[in-house]
């Protein structure tokens, strides 16, 4: 893979980094945690040849329900407002975190706002 298309692929709304998911598990209920692991237990963007970073800075594609986008969205809006932090070399809090899974919620309601103009000109009238 070509840097260009992996920048491209990784920008995505619903590609996300092992340490953004790591984060969002430490604030998730049981169900949330489960599709988290699963994203990260599925393989993750073939990195372009010379990357040179390791496993912690692999890049996941999620595949998630807007139901369960909205849901881990409000847990991690829960972390920001009790002040949670986040673990490793730097502590920072959830904001950035949850900037990231509402871009990926509208990018959600987007694909549903289009798919059902697409079934209103479909339709028969």
């Amino acid at each position: 893979m070509k840097w260009d298309e992996y920048k491209e692929i990784c920008d995505h709304p619903s590609v996300l980094t092992r340490w953004l998911l790591e984060q969002t598990l430490r604030v998730c209920d049981l169900k949330c945690a489960k599709l988290i692991t699963s994203t990260l237990e599925s393989l993750p963007i073939t990195k372009p040849v010379g990357h040179k970073g390791g496993s912690a800075t692999d890049m996941f594609s999620a595949s998630l329900q807007r139901e369960d986008v909205a849901q881990i969205t409000l847990q991690v809006q829960k972390a920001v407002r009790i002040k949670k932090m986040t673990t490793g070399l730097v502590e920072r809090d959830y904001s950035h975190i949850e900037k990231t899974w509402l871009e990926y919620l509208h990018w959600c309601d987007e694909v549903a706002n289009t798919e059902a103009q697409k079934l209103n000109e479909d339709s028969p009238k």
